[in-house]
């Protein structure tokens, strides 16, 4: 109830008849402040305030009868901490707005839901349920996993088409598709992408599925692809998971590697506070002489839970990158995450 207050209060304050009709307006979002000290191999430790994925959103929709309803979502990063974000050319820093998150506008119904827009991969999604800190901080486990050679699968696409499912006694299927707005000078290139998942999430089990595929990478034909499977196990206030994948990817159009990265995660529950650690590691990709490049990372983090809505947690990362010279980073500090 609180929440449709405020989203009126929104609504008339932008004066748009169309808004402030809509009785199905939510308006929401996370504010997520972290403090940490950074050290890494030969450089200078800095301290850091950080603003992470700290966001600001309305969402809604309309009911058009016939069981089927229109659905929306704008959804923002915000720049909380007055650091801003670095324009497209580097060379200035803006504020408020940092950038578009998860915004789109689609159909639901019976048989699932239809959203254009900009979205989280369905490959992507599949490892939230086993992520600590949410996907932006320097503890986060995405800084390991979903990465190969360069490439980074843990990602946002724009101008894509996404279907999700109904579920069905826990089961539920995700596709999008984002096709290349603007191909190559060759014909036969067209640099789309497919990203596809099926995931099982009732009572105290959860597991997935995902695949990806970047097509035409580097010629027609020549597809970047990812595979990855997740589960996540309950028991009381215990809980286990973990993620294995394999990344392919091409560094020229008939050469390629092949990255096989694993995470092993867990935490229990004593009342409000909670204490979870998390192992991961992207195997190596150096094509041999060459020095091994495979990435650990140990995170570890205890959080205390004032209510359901506001968390404050201190966390510890370690992450060592193999190379002829070792690089290791560490990240030492805590933050407090509120979500309306």
């Amino acid at each position: 109830m609180n929440k449709k207050i405020v989203a009126l209060a929104v609504a008339a304050a932008f004066t748009t008849p169309a808004f402030a009709d809509n009785a199905n307006v939510t308006v929401y979002g996370k504010a997520f402040m972290t403090f940490d000290q950074a050290t890494e191999t030969n450089k200078v430790n800095v301290q850091r305030v950080n603003t992470n994925a700290s966001r600001f959103g309305v969402k809604g929709g309309e009911d058009l009868g016939e069981g089927l309803k229109a659905i929306y979502q704008y959804e923002v990063e915000m720049d909380a901490d007055g650091g801003g974000l670095d324009d497209a050319a580097k060379t200035v820093k803006v504020g408020g707005f940092a950038k578009t998150r998860n915004s789109g506008v689609g159909i639901g119904g019976d048989f699932g839901q239809v959203m254009f827009g900009i979205w989280d991969s369905p490959l992507k999604v599949t490892h939230n349920k086993i992520e600590l800190f949410d996907n932006t901080t320097s503890w986060s486990a995405i800084n390991t996993i979903g990465k190969s050679a360069g490439k980074d699968f843990n990602t946002r696409q724009k101008n894509m088409v996404q279907y999700w499912s109904p579920k069905m006694s826990g089961l539920q299927a995700a596709v999008m598709f984002s096709p290349d707005e603007a191909p190559a000078t060759t014909p036969t290139q067209n640099e789309s992408i497919l990203s596809m998942s099926a995931t099982f999430d009732q009572d105290d089990i959860y597991a997935a599925v995902a695949y990806e595929s970047r097509n035409d990478v580097k010629a027609a034909g020549v597809n970047d692809t990812a595979m990855r499977v997740v589960g996540k196990y309950s028991l009381a206030d215990f809980w286990v998971g973990g993620m294995v994948e394999s990344i392919k990817t091409y560094t020229a159009a008939t050469t390629s590697v092949t990255g096989n990265n694993v995470e092993l995660v867990g935490g229990v529950k004593m009342g409000a506070n909670a204490i979870s650690a998390s192992y991961a590691k992207a195997g190596s990709t150096a094509v041999a002489p060459a020095v091994a490049n495979d990435v650990t990372q140990l995170s570890l983090k205890y959080g205390y839970n004032f209510s359901k809505r506001t968390e404050m947690f201190a966390a510890y990362t370690s992450q060592k990158t193999n190379a002829a010279t070792a690089v290791t980073k560490t990240y030492l500090g805590g933050g407090i995450v509120h979500a309306f």
